[in-house]
């Protein structure tokens, strides 16, 4: 009977498979490759997952503040959806896999590098699909004037794809301590990124991708620590004075005299500041709670009929107001906090990963499930450390009494 029961507090299979389940449905859109059965399986694949995490949190009975914070941010989400009459359903697509995977690490704390080698072997594997469909179908990307934005396997839209090798570069700088497969598949995944961006020609994420490839040589903590403040301060400063700005941009000489004059490029960023302009006005008339999660409809009524919100921070004070911009901001300085404690070389760079995302946001308003699964990575890794290195330290104390026996015998 003992060879049957299964321990599940120690168990690699479940948290490996569980993960794998989840980022399969947040790393490739089937619905823009018109397998709806392979969609359908995927939800129901994370449905499953998710009531498992809520049973291992009925064992664990403990929940961490970031934890509280995230499942806070999205009952909100949806009840301000709910009032306003908007998309809480579509929204619930999202609540499944954050909280699953929220629940999957906080039960699974020691086991944290399984589960990065299961997101690190799922994105890869995801990306390699992306290049040969990228590949064999050039007709998505090769003419400029013909180039579709959706239809992709990674993320629908060539715009999502930069967040989601964000992450698989990050979850393999993690993993490169625990495996050596995660090590040798790095340098051909990182090659992979670099061609897939430039051929739909993404170049907020190719130049992000290429900033991000720099940070990763780096291994000075001090230095990596300066230029993740330094992109920080840098996005804040852009976020408050740039798009917070919109079209007012257009009075400010000296930002019209640099960017078109100096930089020779787009005033209104592909038209992104008349977007954030109008969407600062509707943010106007709600800005304690927001609307709620929109549909495209929606958006194209109230905002602009064409494109998208283009701005991570815009587009979530127009979801939830200044409740959910608070939320956010309270979930990225407790993270950023533990990671300044630990004081690791991999903590500084998962600091500076984030300092490149926040660049990236300024331009896109990538999808909350994925942004929160990079802040869950990162706020859980300093507690990991701690199991790992006195777990580490057991073993090789084990090892080393079993071979002075073996020797003394």
């Amino acid at each position: 009977m003992n060879l049957l029961q299964i321990d599940i507090g120690q168990s690699k299979v479940i948290p490996f498979v569980s993960i794998s389940l989840v980022t399969v449905f947040m790393a490739i859109s089937f619905v823009d490759l018109e397998q709806q059965m392979a969609s359908y399986l995927a939800l129901v694949g994370t449905i499953v997952v998710l009531f498992a995490s809520v049973g291992l949190l009925l064992l664990k009975k403990t929940l961490h503040t970031f934890d509280i914070i995230v499942l806070l941010y999205i009952v909100i989400l949806e009840i301000v959806s709910v009032i306003n009459g908007n998309e809480w359903k579509l929204w619930l697509w999202n609540v499944f896999p954050i909280t699953a995977y929220l629940l999957i690490f906080n039960y699974y704390e020691a086991r944290y590098h399984t589960i990065i080698h299961a997101i690190t072997l799922v994105l890869s594997i995801a990306i390699y699909c992306q290049l040969y469909q990228c590949v064999t179908h050039p007709d998505m990307w090769l003419f400029e004037g013909e180039k579709e934005a959706r239809g992709y396997l990674l993320g629908g839209n060539y715009n999502g794809m930069g967040i989601r090798m964000l992450i698989a570069l990050t979850a393999s700088m993690i993993g490169m301590r625990y495996s050596k497969w995660i090590r040798i598949n790095l340098v051909p995944l990182t090659i992979c990124c670099f061609a897939i961006l430039f051929m739909v020609r993404s170049m907020t994420s190719l130049s992000c991708m290429f900033l991000l490839t720099i940070l990763f040589f780096i291994k000075n903590k001090k230095l990596l620590l300066m230029g993740a403040v330094g992109m920080f301060v840098g996005a804040f400063l852009f976020q408050t004075f740039v798009c917070f700005s919109g079209r007012g941009l257009e009075n400010n000489e000296l930002a019209v005299w640099l960017i078109e004059d100096v930089l020779e490029k787009d005033l209104t960023f592909t038209h992104r500041t008349y977007i954030w302009d109008s969407a600062l006005c509707v943010f106007a008339e709600s800005p304690i709670w927001g609307y709620g999660f929109f549909s495209i409809d929606w958006f194209r009524v109230h905002i602009s009929t064409e494109g998208g919100m283009d701005n991570f921070i815009i587009c979530h004070m127009i979801y939830g107001g200044i409740i959910l911009l608070s939320l956010y901001t309270i979930l990225v300085l407790k993270t950023l906090l533990r990671l300044i404690i630990i004081k690791d070389l991999t903590a500084m760079r998962l600091m500076a990963v984030f300092g490149v995302l926040c660049i990236m946001m300024l331009f896109e308003a990538y999808d909350t499930p994925l942004v929160f699964l990079l802040l869950t990575m990162m706020y859980y890794y300093p507690r990991q450390e701690s199991f790992a290195t006195l777990g580490d330290y057991v073993e090789e104390i084990s090892i080393q009494e079993n071979d002075n026996l073996a020797s003394s015998k």
